[in-house]
């Protein structure tokens, strides 16, 4: 069984169902949970396509399935997360399909190689394990059945926890598997709250929502529309299931705006060392906040209540600016606009800037917007591409842009040569003349706004570091990005576009990046590279660089401001003494001796962790108790 995610801004549709058991060349049908339909038909009628976040389960009798998928054979299974809610079917996807699903994974390359001459010893195998893909396709690991469960109710959870710390088994728990660095990944055993997607209450009195760990985003969303609520802060993608969304602090943007968990009121998580616990922040104080972030390592989060807000129409300016216009300015966007984003785009004098404010229609006019139309907004990047396949020696039609979204586009731009840096240089000239032309206006409900287009399957890393207070940002935001695309630019470093930059209150969780009151100011930094083809070295080269060279670079400019990484941003360090200066840094920001004592207490035998975090935390400290 092979389980990953689909790209965002995907939804599987009819069309891209039949393309994949074209691509299997075999019959085959699709079946669900039971509490979800059980056949391509009921799928679709049934609308179980909108997406959600479950998963579909592909079976097959046959045992002609691509060795680049899986080694198949009788009862081999596929299955991967639904997300997004536009059409599935772009350029971009169907190069997905027609390379065998492989989700890009530099991780494991997969070829007919791999088979046994016994084939019967082949599908066994995998009969009896699951591979967990995350949804970057770069990082994969491959978990035996019996230390895989997908409980659907809190009785099932404890006990298999219980059950697991008798025996000293590993049992991680799983939300969607999107992390870029999939930190919720133990090829030992994990415990996936899929199938736990409940919204338990609504009270429109105290404006709170209880739900189940495993309910995605979107559905949380959907499901406070018709009260007139919506979330308090959102990601740029809504696929997260809560317990994952809230476990590794994610955050928006907006100096007023805390991250996700500091919007968590009360928790019920299933301890291995303490069975289950109920949390409140009027109750249990420092335990509650140490518990609403803690990446899953105190406890399987069961249940979470967060706090909700009226729903509102936001308008969003897009427009661009100089990098000297940017700076001069950030003070005054910040302090004007609830929410603002910046996106540098390396080697350009570029700055793309997005601001999101409360719009109410009986008070506001949308000013006129100048933006162009769909054709020739793009016209920048349809350019390229064609000037791309004519120095290629390749036929181009105006068809092959047609239903390329702006992703598809640079994906397809960047696949000729992402490495080289003349080559990537020519794609970010491209893509700021692309936001020139699309700048303006736009009116939509607020979480149709701030979650936004992240691209293709990708390397990225970021950091989040204090600058400051709400009425005195010390500036040191600009000046870390001065320095980071100076030396980018003098090292001759193929960043891709764009390096984006976010800003946050604090949080008054002790393990958020964004630690802190809501007097706090921090930034956020992503660096991104794109994996935009399949090709095996081209996937390698891109991750030893990324991975080296350039978050070397962040990490060294980022080390005076003490930045430390996004928790689902944090990769593994690459040599020992990258290894030591990461861990002298954590013990400087977090309070992990704390955290381990409680780790101790609530999971003495460490069955809730994985190698990295151990690496990064620590190990728990055992209990005088």
């Amino acid at each position: 069984m092979i389980r990953g995610a689909f790209p965002k801004g995907g939804r599987l549709t009819r069309q891209c169902t039949n393309a994949l058991l074209r691509k299997l060349n075999t019959s085959g049908s699709i079946s669900c949970s039971s509490r979800l339909p059980t056949t391509i038909d009921d799928c679709f009628r049934k609308g179980w396509s909108s997406g959600g976040g479950h998963g579909f389960w592909w079976s097959s009798s046959s045992s002609t399935l691509p060795a680049a998928i899986i080694a198949a054979g009788v009862g081999s299974m596929i299955s991967f997360g639904l997300v997004g809610d536009t059409n599935f079917w772009t350029k971009e996807q169907e190069l997905f399909l027609n390379n065998s699903l492989s989700m890009n994974m530099n991780t494991a390359e997969l070829s007919s190689s791999t088979r046994d001459a016994d084939g019967d010893r082949e599908e066994e195998a995998d009969d009896d394990t699951t591979d967990v893909i995350n949804w970057s396709g770069t990082h994969k690991v491959t978990v035996a059945n019996k230390n895989f469960w997908e409980p659907e109710s809190i009785e099932e959870v404890e006990k298999i926890v219980k059950d697991c710390q008798k025996r000293g088994q590993t049992v991680r728990p799983l939300g969607s598997s999107l992390s870029p660095n999939g930190v919720a990944l133990n090829k030992d055993g994990m415990i996936s709250m899929a199938n736990m997607d409940r919204v338990l209450e609504i009270d429109t009195e105290k404006k709170t929502i209880t739900v189940e760990a495993g309910i995605p985003v979107r559905e949380v969303v959907e499901a406070l529309r018709p009260y007139n609520l919506t979330l308090p802060n959102l990601a740029s993608i809504a696929e997260q299931q809560m317990g994952g969304f809230t476990q590794v602090g994610a955050h928006g943007t907006g100096k007023r705006i805390a991250p996700v968990d500091q919007y968590v009121t009360k928790l019920k998580i299933v301890t291995p060392g303490k069975e289950t616990l109920e949390l409140t922040k009027e109750r249990d104080g420092r335990l509650f906040e140490l518990a609403r972030l803690a990446l899953g390592c105190l406890g399987v989060v069961v249940e979470i209540t967060m706090e909700c807000i009226p729903a509102h129409k936001l308008i969003e300016h897009t427009f661009v600016l100089t990098r000297e216009e940017a700076m001069s300015r950030k003070i005054e966007l910040l302090e004007k606009h609830k929410h603002t984003r910046f996106m540098w785009i390396p080697y350009t004098d570029a700055v793309i800037v997005v601001t999101n404010d409360e719009f109410d229609p009986a008070k506001q006019s949308v000013p006129t917007s100048a933006s162009a139309d769909e054709e020739e907004g793009g016209k920048p990047l349809a350019d390229l591409l064609q000037k791309l396949y004519q120095e290629n020696g390749k036929d181009f039609s105006h068809d092959d842009v047609k239903g390329m979204g702006f992703g598809d586009l640079r994906d397809a731009l960047l696949a000729f040569a992402p490495l080289d840096v003349a080559h990537v240089k020519r794609c970010n000239k491209a893509e700021a003349d692309f936001w020139k032309k699309n700048e303006g206006y736009q009116v939509r409900p607020s979480d149709e706004l701030l979650q936004f287009d992240c691209g293709g399957q990708q390397w990225v890393y970021e950091v989040c570091f204090s600058t400051g207070t709400q009425d005195n940002n010390d500036n040191n935001d600009m000046a870390f990005m001065e320095e980071l695309l100076r030396k980018i630019e003098e090292n001759n470093i193929p960043a891709h576009s764009p390096i984006e930059q976010r800003w946050s209150s604090g949080s008054t969780s002790p393990m958020s990046p964004a630690a802190g009151t809501e007097e706090s100011l921090y930034t956020w930094v992503g660096v991104i590279n794109y994996l935009p083809s399949e090709d095996p070295k081209q996937r390698r080269d891109i991750t030893h660089l990324f991975n080296n060279e350039y978050t070397d670079l962040v990490r060294h400019i980022g080390r005076p401001l003490k930045a430390v990484s996004h928790w689902s941003k944090l990769e593994k360090p690459t040599s020992v003494w990258k290894a030591v200066e990461l861990k002298s840094l954590y013990l400087e920001r977090f309070p992990l001796a704390e955290f381990n004592t409680l780790r101790g207490i609530y999971d003495p035998d460490n069955i809730l962790s994985n190698p990295l975090l151990d690496l990064v935390l620590g190990n728990p400290i055992p209990s005088e108790e």
